[in-house]
């Protein structure tokens, strides 16, 4: 796989030409190169490569084990300008590749004997940010110029993986219904809403489309409270939850939004802690029950794999909260509930 570049050159004047070689496969495995630098691609390694500005050499490089040389123009060093139009030229000797870059009205010298020459065609402008790419590999040299820097990376090439994956993550959560059982009638009560809550599971995805997953989830505390002339009180609801789904994705890329559905068993705690004044006398009183239970949870989310083994990803999630007293001999209650969630978090795919 490759990538196919086209120039980017800007125009000052309608006469100025671009040449038509403009694609070029990219391989190589380095890096970006700095600015107004002209970059001789497959050469032959440890040959030499010679940047000609006008009638003077400026730099002569050998190529490295991987065919590839890096000359500085320096415009503003060799013919004090920040930018100028000019020809290019490319000699393909035995053993040199030479670039000649002529300025509009100078004419390069002859090619040497045994040199086969070749205008890359029309006027370039060379600015102070430009690199100049050329290839010399087999068949006829080809040329891009660009204003800024080049990469000679190769093309990302992971997707969104298969495998074993675990993660991590944090956001926000909110109980329905449990702030207005918890207020009841008391209009003076005030309950909580969305909190900070947090999760950590593993997946696996069989397929790039098909994953199970498990996770363990800690909502944020539900907390309600009122103060009256007679009494006041506090109630929380302090809830943990285990998920377990199945996933289906569609990968684009390093991209890959899913949709989820399994089961969440909850488990909760309700206290309440009342204090009543009666005259000058306080009277402390706590209620607490244990719930627990299995419901339905579902949602979806993207996540973007930045590294191969490295993502991120944002999520939304509802779970039903249903369950029975986990301590029969307290008497009767249940919870019938529903927590809506917003993850944001990161994944890390283990092994090779």
């Amino acid at each position: 796989m490759g990538h196919v570049f086209y120039y980017e050159a800007s125009m000052r004047e309608p006469g100025r030409l671009l040449p038509l070689a403009a694609a070029l496969t990219l391989t190589l495995g380095v890096g970006v190169v700095s600015a107004q630098t002209v970059i001789i691609k497959n050469a032959p390694a440890g040959s030499d490569n010679e940047l000609v500005l006008n009638a003077t050499t400026v730099e002569t490089v050998k190529a490295d084990t991987e065919g590839v040389a890096r000359l500085a123009v320096n415009l503003s060093k060799n013919v004090n300008k920040t930018q100028t139009d000019a020809q290019i030229f490319v000699d393909v000797c035995e053993n040199v590749r030479r670039v000649y870059i002529a300025e509009r009205g100078i004419q390069p010298p002859a090619p040497e004997t045994g040199c086969t020459r070749r205008e890359m065609g029309g006027l370039f402008l060379i600015r102070d940010v430009s690199s100049i790419l050329i290839d010399v590999g087999p068949g006829s040299p080809t040329l891009m110029l660009r204003q800024g820097p080049i990469s000679l990376d190769p093309p990302r090439t992971w997707t969104a993986p298969t495998g074993l994956v675990i993660f991590g993550g944090a956001g926000l959560s909110k109980i329905r219904d449990a702030g207005v059982f918890a207020c009841g009638s008391v209009t003076e009560c005030s309950a909580s809403g969305y909190g900070t809550t947090y999760t950590v599971g593993v997946a696996y995805w069989v397929t790039p489309f098909l994953a199970a997953e498990a996770s363990f989830l800690k909502p944020a505390e539900m907390k309600a409270e009122a103060t009256l002339e007679t009494y006041r009180f506090t109630t929380t609801f302090d809830t943990e939850l285990l998920n377990v789904v199945g996933k289906v994705g569609v990968p684009v890329g390093i991209v890959r939004p899913y949709g989820q559905v399994g089961g969440t068993y909850f488990r909760g705690t309700l206290l309440t802690t009342q204090t009543n004044t009666v005259g000058t006398d306080s009277i402390l009183q706590t209620y607490w029950q244990r719930t627990g239970g299995w419901g339905l949870t579902f949602g979806g989310g993207l996540e973007i794999w930045v590294a191969p083994v490295f993502g991120i990803y944002g999520e939304v999630g509802w779970s039903s909260l249903k369950g029975k007293l986990l301590e029969p001999d307290r008497g009767e209650g249940q919870t019938d509930d529903r927590l809506t969630q917003f993850m944001f978090g990161a994944r890390i795919r283990l092994g090779g």
